[in-house]
């Protein structure tokens, strides 16, 4: 398991530092979800996808806290939605989203996870969050059928984005953020 740090707020940290750092953040997940869209996954469930916008959601998670990376989700799913979907896919992503941050939260909350199985719980918890929309909202049954394919891409692709985010989280000094 990979030695944790608190989030730390430094003397340094503005409220204007921080609105840049939220900016960046925040246009690193579109670009990121851009390129996802791009270059898709060659599945043919709707709904699978790596997810490297979630990527940065994390980092922000295990570097800045649960509050920042709960803004960050929301401000994602609000901008992405904008920019390339429309409102039935926002009600998907911002469920998704919303599960898989307060998983992820309560699991790095817990010190008990490293930060690939904190990736993993987020993935398998994102997908869950949009099975349950469509079934509310859709089909029970085309949730259920799809249901066994979205949760193993959320462990997949959960493990491969914790590779990443850990990856870059050992890469980047620990002071500054």
């Amino acid at each position: 398991m990979e030695p944790r740090t608190a989030p730390q707020r430094h003397r340094h940290d503005s409220p204007g530092r921080r609105a840049a750092l939220y900016g960046v953040l925040a246009a690193m997940a579109l670009v990121a979800g851009y390129l996802e869209m791009l270059l898709p996954l060659p599945v043919n469930v709707p709904g699978i996808k790596l997810g490297l916008g979630n990527a940065v959601v994390l980092f922000a998670l295990r570097r800045l806290g649960a509050r920042p990376a709960a803004i960050l989700m929301l401000c994602k799913a609000v901008a992405s939605t904008i920019l390339f979907a429309n409102p039935q896919t926002f009600v998907f992503s911002l469920a998704g989203g919303a599960l898989s941050w307060l998983v992820m939260a309560a699991a790095e909350r817990s010190g008990a996870f490293s930060l690939v199985a904190i990736s993993v719980l987020g993935g398998i918890a994102h997908n869950v969050g949009q099975l349950l929309t469509v079934a509310a909202l859709l089909s029970p049954g085309v949730a259920w059928v799809n249901a066994p394919f979205l949760l193993v891409a959320g462990v997949l692709c959960g493990a491969a984005v914790g590779v990443l985010v850990r990856a870059v989280d050992a890469a980047l000094p620990q002071k500054g953020m």
